[in-house]
C-alpha cells in the first residue's frame, strides 16, 4: 500500500466518524436536547455535542501554540440550537481533517500523543464515541430511543458498509 493511499484511508476514517456524529445530531428530536443520562453530572445532549466541538478546537489550538486555551464552556442558560451545533461540528471536523492532512505530510506538529497524529485521531474518535454513547443513553432513558434504523443501521452500518 502506498503512503498516499494509507493517508487517504486515515483521513476517510476521520471523515466517516464525523459524518456519523452529524447523522446522530440530525436524528435527535428537539425535546431530546435537554435529556440527561441518569446518574450523570448534568451534561445534557446539547451540552454533550457542544463539548465535542470545544474539545476539538481546544486540541487544535494546543497543537498550534503549545498553550492550553481557556475556552468558554457551554452556557446552560442559552443552549445551542441544532443548526448551531451542526455548523460548529462541521467546521471543527473540517479543521481536524486539515490538521491531520498537514500533520501526516509533516507540515504540522502533534503535541503529546507521542507526536503521532493518528494516535491523536484515535483519541478523538474514542472520546467522541464515549459521548455518543452517553447521548444515546440519555435519549433512551428519557423515552426518546432512536429507531433501530438510526441506532444500528445508521451509526454502525456507516462504519461497516459505508452507507
Amino acid at each position: 500500500m502506498q503512503r498516499d493511499e494509507l493517508g487517504d484511508q486515515i483521513l476517510d476514517t476521520w471523515r466517516r466518524h464525523n459524518e456519523i456524529l452529524l447523522y446522530l445530531l440530525d436524528h435527535v428530536q428537539a425535546r431530546g436536547f435537554s435529556a440527561v443520562p441518569a446518574g450523570s453530572r448534568g451534561r445534557d445532549v446539547a451540552a454533550q455535542f457542544a463539548h465535542l466541538d470545544r474539545v476539538r478546537r481546544g486540541w487544535l489550538k494546543f497543537h498550534e501554540t503549545g498553550v492550553r486555551p481557556n475556552m468558554p464552556r457551554h452556557d446552560k442558560a442559552a443552549p445551542p440550537s441544532k443548526a448551531r451545533l451542526k455548523k460548529a461540528l462541521r467546521e471543527s471536523g473540517a479543521a481536524v481533517d486539515r490538521f491531520l492532512r498537514a500533520a501526516i505530510a509533516g507540515h504540522a506538529r502533534t503535541r503529546l500523543f507521542g507526536g503521532q497524529p493518528i494516535r491523536w485521531m484515535g483519541y478523538l474518535i474514542a472520546h467522541e464515541s464515549h459521548h455518543r454513547g452517553q447521548i444515546l443513553l440519555a435519549l433512551k432513558q428519557s423515552g426518546l430511543r432512536m429507531p433501530e434504523k438510526v441506532a444500528v443501521q445508521g451509526l454502525w452500518g456507516k462504519w461497516i458498509f459505508g452507507k
